[in-house]
């Protein structure tokens, strides 16, 4: 039986990362970016949102991913960069 919640890879899909918006976008673009290259994660960037209070910035990319391990790597990465609050 086929377990409904596994993810198949390869996948596309869209990776929304929300920063603190202290910190210039174009150093948190290119922060996000860095993790999106060591893991070896072809992306491009899709858009950027600002919170209604301007506290925060969704960013949003879109990635290839070829297996759980290089999900888990990237996600991983995002979190040892500080201006990241979460990203899903």
């Amino acid at each position: 039986m086929t377990d409904p919640n596994k993810i198949i890879f390869p996948q596309n899909l869209d990776i929304k990362v929300i920063v603190a918006a202290t910190v210039p976008i174009e150093e948190s673009k290119a922060n996000i970016s860095r993790v999106f290259g060591n893991c070896q994660t072809v992306h491009s960037f899709v858009s950027a949102r600002a919170s209604a209070k301007g506290n925060y910035i969704t960013y949003t990319y879109n990635i290839d991913l070829e297996s759980q391990e290089q999900m888990n790597a990237v996600y991983d990465g995002l979190k040892s960069v500080p201006e990241i609050k979460f990203a899903l």
